[in-house]
């Protein structure tokens, strides 16, 4: 039983170390405009340079939200195999 005990303890820690790489990609997500990634140049009407720059802040917005969506989980799987080891070393004391 000491081994389901260790084996709950080392997902928790692993589950723990997944969501807080998910929480630091989430927030190194950078804002490349559209003609960056398209590899062209900034476009010279200044409408359409705001525009590719509000598209870019959404795509950036949406991965990174993304991310932390997964996180989230992540750390609710780690609460979760916590609790359970927890819960499984007092049942057994």
């Amino acid at each position: 039983m000491k081994f389901v005990l260790l084996a709950l303890a080392v997902f928790a820690f692993l589950a723990g170390l997944r969501s807080a790489w998910l929480w630091y990609r989430a927030s190194r997500v950078q804002i490349i405009p559209m003609w960056e990634q398209n590899g062209r140049i900034e476009p010279v009407d200044v409408r359409a340079s705001q525009q590719e720059w509000i598209i870019a802040l959404l795509q950036t917005a949406q991965k990174s939200g993304d991310l932390n969506r997964r996180a989230a989980l992540w750390t609710a799987a780690t609460a979760l195999l916590s609790a359970i080891s927890a819960l499984v070393s007092i049942a057994l004391a």
